[in-house]
């Protein structure tokens, strides 16, 4: 070989190496897989008992080997869009490159999926990755309830069955069959019966139960802190400086956690919860006032304890004198959970900051590189989500003194800028701020409470509709709720499938729910009674029928109020011309035998006199 073609060579080499390197850089990012399985108990399922506990599980994988950090949503399929009340749990990656998550699903046939955000801001950058579709079958009968009434006359009387079904869906049929009216005093003598009727549907809230929390309790947030797939309540008491921590029971009730409840730094006022050290189990994080803002981190146990992180607790500015003002996100694309908390200014009208700090992945966190920006005035209430359809979260920041919303836009890498067209203008005095699909086309909108702050004045609820570009554009009538409203969370309260408010009316101690209609319009129930002064709320399935249920924080009780919505679908069978044989008093009562989709039951007992006649 001559000396030329040696190095002709060497180029040829060199040209080669580059591309190839070049090739590397263009596909740096790692393609995914995502597997989804239903299991119980260890066993893959397609089909469970009604209240049954199932873990859907999600593994991911790039190039045969398990990704060990990342955010997994795991989702209703039936849906197009993975949002809102359609979106199951956010679990993250663990080491073993599973995501987790355990729930008790109601009646009816579901449909699962697992999407993989990717981590496009990570030391090592992986594209997302969207699971196959699992089916899984919840078998049960729907539990009914039966009532009798008498009227008439001894020798003609007029019997009504009314049987109510417990559903959980607006889907589901009134129930059918025949209603057998027996005399309990004769050996349950048949006395007549009927076929019930058409049906009709109702929509009531029930108050399982009221326990007691800490003083003052300020703000609420639920999740699964023991891994029994129930979901439980932690509840932060302003007054006495605590964090209560409920679990749950699965039927609407709850006993307080052993050890608790747990002492923390200063005043809490908002708190949230996420996994932040990436051990698969809940950990909680709550901004506190008094001199300076700071941030308390706790750490689970996997118990329903928890320990402080290290480092805890973080100084973040202040003070922050409001509920609702800190917030979960992966704000640069780690896979990591990061958090950006508000600061109000002591002096009234002057703009506030917020911070933003980076999840490490092991519990601790450091600020971003521009942390401590300017926001409005009086920043008390923060919504993350992404506003622009550029896969990154976005922020939606309620400024209470300035009757506005501002919208930040994610940068990718932890840092933010201000939307166009931002502040957006809402109502008097904000509070609270919620997020969803109101319109059902896939772009988030958003859900703003103002409070008025006028005694006996009523408040409202601005709808700011999304554009898909991170611009907002008010609704034509801001909603009318209760005096004073605190919260506004997002829920399915009637279970067709759209997204409803309920909204805490501090000085009404009432709610008010607006059921959604899918397409942006609301209609709104009738108040329904709370403790006092209700201070803020956590949406969750505490009795595992498959529709969104209430955990109300009323500060002026220092109790939550557990609310459970009541969809029911009630029919009526009557008979005419009965005779009890006999005389003296006898004992009717009305059983209903079930159909195919409910289950029996049988109604008190009503006195009725005897005719005298002996014949049966």
């Amino acid at each position: 070989m001559t000396h030329r073609t040696y190095l002709v060579c060497i180029l040829a080499l060199m040209t080669l190496w580059s591309l190839d390197l070049a090739a590397n850089a263009a596909g740096s990012v790692k393609q995914t897989t995502t597997v989804l399985e239903v299991t119980s108990d260890g066993t893959p399922v397609k089909s469970v008992a009604a209240g049954t506990v199932i873990t859907l599980t999600a593994t991911v994988r790039s190039e045969g080997v398990a990704v060990t950090v990342g955010q997994v949503s795991l989702c209703d399929a039936a849906v197009k869009y993975c949002t809102d009340i359609h979106l199951l749990g956010l679990a993250q990656l663990t080491k073993a490159g599973t995501a987790v998550l355990k729930f008790v699903p109601g009646i009816g046939s579901h449909t699962y999926k697992a999407i993989f955000a990717g981590t496009p801001g990570g030391a090592l950058q992986y594209g997302g990755s969207t699971s196959g579709v699992k089916p899984l079958a919840v078998t049960g009968l729907y539990p009914t309830t039966t009532a009798i009434a008498k009227g008439g006359r001894v020798g003609d009387y007029t019997l009504r069955a009314t049987v109510t079904g417990f559903v959980n869906s607006v889907g589901v049929a009134s129930p059918s069959g025949t209603v057998s009216f027996l005399d309990t005093s004769d050996d349950n003598q048949l006395l007549g019966a009927a076929v019930l009727g058409m049906g009709k549907a109702n929509l009531s809230f029930l108050n399982s139960s009221n326990p007691p929390v800490g003083n003052l309790p300020w703000s609420a947030t639920t999740a699964d802190f023991n891994g029994d797939g129930l979901p439980d309540l932690a509840v932060a008491n302003y007054g006495d400086g605590t964090v209560s921590i409920l679990l749950g029971n699965g039927d609407g009730t709850f006993t307080a956690a052993p050890n608790g409840p747990i002492t923390v730094t200063f005043d809490p006022e908002s708190i949230v919860a996420a996994d932040f050290n990436g051990d698969g189990i809940i950990d909680l994080v709550m901004e506190n006032s008094y001199v300076n803002g700071v941030l308390t981190i706790l750490l689970g146990n996997g118990d329903g304890t928890f320990t402080p992180a290290p480092g805890s607790p973080i100084t973040v500015g202040g003070p922050s004198l409001l509920p609702g003002a800190v917030a979960v996100g992966d704000f640069n694309g780690d896979g990591i959970p990061d958090l950006v908390a508000t600061n109000s200014s002591d002096i009234v009208g002057e703009p506030g900051t917020m911070t933003v700090l980076l999840g490490k992945g092991d519990g601790t966190f450091t600020p971003a590189a521009s942390s401590f920006v300017t926001v409005g005035s009086t920043p008390i209430s923060i919504a993350v989500g992404d506003f622009n359809g550029d896969g990154i979260p976005d922020l939606a920041m309620v400024n209470f003194a300035d009757n506005n919303v501002t919208i930040f836009l994610g940068n990718g890498d932890g840092t933010f800028r201000t939307a166009p067209n931002s502040p957006v203008a809402v109502g008097s005095f904000p509070t609270s701020i919620a997020m969803a699909d109101f319109s059902g086309n896939g772009i988030l909108d958003l859900a703003v409470a103002n409070s008025s702050y006028t005694s006996g004045s009523a408040g409202s609820v601005t709808l700011l509709v999304g554009k898909g570009n991170g611009t907002f554009m008010p609704a034509t009538n801001p909603l009318t709720v209760g005096n004073d409203p605190w919260s506004v969370v997002v829920g399915d309260f009637n279970g067709d499938g759209s997204a409803d408010l309920a909204v805490a009316n501090n000085s009404d101690d009432t709610l008010t729910i607006l059921l959604g209609k899918g397409n942006g319009k609301f209609t709104a129930q009738k108040p329904v009674r709370v403790g006092d002064f209700p201070q803020a709320e956590a949406v969750g399935d505490f009795n595992g029928d498959g529709i969104s249920d209430l955990a109300v924080a009323n500060s002026g009780s220092d109790t939550c109020s557990i609310l459970l919505p009541q969809l029911t679908q009630t029919a009526t069978a009557v008979v005419t011309g009965i005779s009890p044989a006999g005389s003296g008093t006898h004992l009717v009562d009305a059983s209903y035998q079930g159909d195919v989709t409910y289950s029996g039951s049988t109604s008190p007992t009503v006195p009725l006199m005897g005719s005298g006649s002996t014949a049966h």
